[in-house]
């Protein structure tokens, strides 16, 4: 910190240095050395110079003595303006409180007070209160005790509403198009977090490059707060590229293409194809333009092979999916026609078809998008496959959820369960889309990609029923690094309501990016008495 603070050491290969220009530079590096010592919580600090003139080259030898590093006491946060009496708001004023990063008895840095203070500004400001700010605080230092007693006044400002949408920067589309995927509407209270929805939507839209949605967070304007939307669209065509190692499927090349103005319409045009040693899938779709309340219809054709636990299969879907919802990931109605061609090792090719009539809802509410801590995520989906129009008729219905907890700062407790049925006489005649496996790197760590499931000679299918439930406790280590332990049990079956779930435990490196927690986990499978690494990124929900 020295090296890279002090003038001295700045200039000290300076060809035009004098002799008064130096003992001036030694002057002041003293002074600099007890600042600096003091912005890293040493305020006792000592600090001597001494300067040999008939040395050649000149010598300066500075002498720190750090002394004992202040740590926190008292911490008193108080808030002032309309959110301090808002029943409302109480739980945002606890999050602020409970987010405070210099918590008693941690060395005290004016870099950690400073970050505090704006962090704690930003989360008062983050529903509700968009001008909130910093409006007095204090550090009472005592360097005898080496204690630093912290105070910060947070003004709330008044409460903010939206108001209408202004949209800037577009050229190829029309501004109703960024409108109309927009989850707020005016008189709604502001709240960060769905202008964030909202920004990803339009960057997931593809027709968008960059989007920045905010609205102007001046007191005069808080009954109706103008939301100012300003997008750079995106090339309408594009295409990428690439290759991928999993410890699920092993080595995997993907491709896709899309055009999102076909014909100068706005409707989009995707395609994909994926191939690895157990899946090779390609898919078309055309999505329409994003109707008022944010629906929109996706049209798709998809081809997918698998060779999986010993079972061959062939299948060709088609169908429109009706996308609604205001959040990130929509909900749907679905409408789609299955045709598969089943072969499980030494038996014949067995054909099935299904036309599958769908809805999927989704819930989600968590901390943040990528790397949540608190908050849930769950989804459910219930269709069937009607007499006359399929093979074998049924009815499906599967939900799966995770909720994040947090405990102390450092810790986190994720919960995952999944559970399905499928109700018919027999999974004969359904295609297999449509039944359950498990295991595999997000699923049942100890055991190989969806070797979970009906043992039916030296294959393993898909059976009618689904049962899964994970729990995992990260201990975090600075901001990045993490340790996990987890317990893994799940099984499918396929009569009865009685399961043997397989039962998969380990441990696990965390590192946190931009993308989500990096997952490198080593995990035993108590059924096959066998250890597997497991490797992913990010959460699969």
């Amino acid at each position: 910190m020295l090296n890279k603070g002090l003038n001295l050491v700045r200039w000290q290969n300076d060809p035009q240095m004098s002799a008064e220009q130096l003992r001036r530079l030694v002057d002041e590096a003293v002074r600099e050395a007890r600042e600096a010592a003091a912005t890293e919580g040493y305020f006792s600090a000592r600090v001597e110079a001494s300067l040999d003139e008939a040395a050649e080259p000149r010598m300066v030898v500075l002498r720190v003595e750090p002394g004992s590093r202040a740590r926190v006491g008292d911490v008193v946060i108080r808030f002032s303006g309309p959110a301090a009496k808002d029943e409302e708001a109480r739980e945002l004023l606890k999050r602020v409180r409970d987010g405070w990063n210099l918590r008693r008895g941690t060395p005290f840095r004016q870099a950690d007070w400073d970050a505090s203070k704006r962090q704690a500004a930003r989360e008062l400001a983050r529903w509700r209160y968009a001008a909130a700010r910093i409006a007095d605080s204090r550090a009472l230092v005592d360097p005898q005790t080496a204690r630093a007693d912290l105070m910060v006044e947070l003004e709330s400002g008044p409460p903010f509403r939206f108001a209408g949408v202004h949209v800037t920067g577009t050229r190829r589309y029309p501004d109703d198009l960024v409108e109309h995927l927009n989850p707020v509407r005016a008189g709604d209270d502001y709240d960060r977090d769905k202008l964030v929805v909202y920004q990803r939507r339009l960057l997931e839209s593809g027709y968008f490059a960059s989007v920045q949605a905010e609205i102007e967070a001046q007191p005069q304007l808080a009954g109706a707060a103008p939301l100012r939307v300003a997008v750079i669209e995106a090339p309408s065509q594009h295409f990428e590229a690439g290759a991928s190692y999993s410890t699920d499927a092993g080595p995997r090349i993907e491709a896709r293409y899309s055009n999102n103005d076909v014909f100068d319409t706005a409707w989009r045009f995707k395609t994909g194809l994926r191939l690895d040693r157990k899946i090779q899938d390609f898919k078309l779709e055309f999505d329409t333009p994003p109707r008022a309340g944010g629906y929109w219809n996706n049209y798709f054709v998809r081809q997918r092979g698998s060779d999986i636990q010993n079972e061959t299969t062939r299948e060709l879907s088609f169908g429109v999916a009706r996308n609604f919802g205001a959040s990130l990931t929509p909900s749907a109605l679905i409408v789609s026609g299955h045709l598969e061609e089943q072969r499980v090792t030494g038996d014949v090719t067995d054909t099935r078809h299904a036309v599958y009539l769908g809805h999927r809802r989704i819930f989600h509410k968590t901390d943040d998008l990528v790397s949540p801590r608190s908050g849930y995520y769950a989804n459910v989906e219930l269709g069937g496959a009607p007499p006359g129009l399929s093979t074998r008729q049924f009815l499906r219905g599967i939900a799966a959820a995770s909720l994040f907890i947090p405990l102390g700062r450092d810790g986190d407790l994720l919960l995952r369960g999944q559970g399905g049925a499928v109700l018919a006489h027999t999974r004969e005649g359904i295609p297999t889309t449509f039944l359950f496996r498990t295991g595999g790197d997000q699923t049942v760590r100890g055991y190989g990609f969806e070797s979970i499931g009906v043992r039916q000679g030296d294959a393993v299918v898909g059976g009618r029923y689904l049962l899964v439930g994970s729990t995992e406790y990260t201990r975090w280590f600075g901001e990045r690094w993490g340790l996990a332990a987890f317990l893994d049990a799940g099984d499918a079956w396929d009569s009865g309501v009685r399961s043997r779930p397989k039962v998969g435990y380990g441990l696990g490196g965390r590192f946190r990016t931009p993308i989500g927690p990096v997952r490198a986990d080593l995990a035993y499978g108590e059924e096959t008495h066998r250890v597997r690494l497991h490797f992913s990124v990010g959460y699969s929900f």
